[in-house]
């Protein structure tokens, strides 16, 4: 199995993870709140965090099978080479947005790696440093596309 098969089932049972750990989260403050009159303290921030998790890695596994929402009109419209100008110029936006993710994802992460959550066991840089993780496989993603432009543009014409 080749290693960029092996990151993306990784990739899909963390975020079947962090989701089952937030829907789990929930679940468990709903019955300790209501039916135990006993509420978890440290359930809600947890869930709170898994969610940001959940939603980051989302942002991957939808770029991977690019199945984000966009508006094709226009490129469907255009020739060949015109619609493979329009995904590059897309995914250059792509990689650009990326990129600043990736930095000042990398930046916030390491400022807050000495605080503390309230009620948990780790620190809050731990729930920033997805940010620049996902933008960095988002921004491969986008090279990806953009090569795969860059192919469509460049070759032979009809």
């Amino acid at each position: 199995m080749a290693a960029s098969r092996v990151v993306d089932r990784v990739v899909d049972w963390v975020a079947v993870v962090a989701f089952a750990g937030m829907f789990a989260c929930v679940l468990g403050q709903v019955v300790f709140r209501y039916f135990l009159g006993a509420p978890l303290v440290w359930s809600d921030e947890l869930a709170r965090y898994l969610f940001v998790w959940a939603s980051f890695l989302g942002w991957i596994i939808a770029a991977r099978r690019r199945s984000h929402l966009s508006i094709d009109m226009l490129t469907t419209r255009l020739p060949a080479r015109g619609g493979a100008a329009l995904r590059a110029l897309g995914a250059l936006c792509g990689i650009a947005f990326a990129a600043l993710l990736v930095f000042y994802g990398w930046r916030i992460a390491a400022r807050n790696l000495d605080v503390d959550t309230t009620t948990l066991f780790f620190s809050q840089g731990v729930v920033y440093a997805i940010v620049p993780v996902a933008a960095l496989a988002v921004g491969l993603y986008a090279i990806a596309d953009l090569r795969a432009a860059l192919r469509t543009f460049l070759g032979p014409r009809p």
